[in-house]
């Protein structure tokens, strides 16, 4: 199984439009709101890139324990 921290890594580095204190993408914003909802966990809409991908690999971890 791929370590999940290093393949979100990769693409979120590969993502032209990130930019870590900018506000979260789109795609960012869809993928936490599916967590959110699915782990029954409070979605927070100011996040920036960064956080947004910090709380996206927590809540994957959470999900997959």
């Amino acid at each position: 199984m791929p370590n999940t921290v290093r393949v979100a890594e990769a693409n979120l580095n590969m993502d032209p439009e990130y930019d870590a204190h900018a506000p979260m993408t789109n795609k960012q914003t869809a993928k936490l709101r599916d967590l959110c909802a699915d782990l029954d966990e409070e979605f927070d809409a100011a996040l920036d890139q960064k956080q947004a991908y910090e709380r996206i690999i927590e809540l994957e971890k959470m999900r997959d324990a």
